[in-house]
């Protein structure tokens, strides 16, 4: 059986918290954007990257155990469990869906 598509089903609570930030870091180079600073040009470079790599990790979930998770993220405090990112770990450790 092929792995479900988690990227793409946010009952996954590590799924739904990368759907959360992404939509954020897509809202935050929209605002870096419209400062028309100099500086904005990196900033606005580094939120591209986070919002393609919010995006691959979304795509790499459904390919992954829970162990391998919590070898690559660590513990949901390093996030803050008070974060999307933080309890979208800490209901995946639980096995919550």
């Amino acid at each position: 059986m092929p792995p479900r598509d988690t990227a793409r089903d946010l009952r996954h609570p590590l799924a739904a918290a990368l759907n959360v930030r992404h939509g954020e870091y897509r809202a935050a180079l929209d605002r870096v954007r419209d400062l028309d600073e100099e500086d904005t040009t990196r900033s606005a470079s580094l939120l591209r990257e986070a919002i393609e790599l919010s995006a691959c990790l979304r795509r790499l979930l459904p390919y992954v155990t829970v162990q391998q998770l919590h070898e690559a993220f660590g513990a949901p405090g390093d996030f803050g469990y008070d974060t999307p990112i933080g309890d979208g770990l800490a209901r995946t450790y639980r096995g919550e869906s």
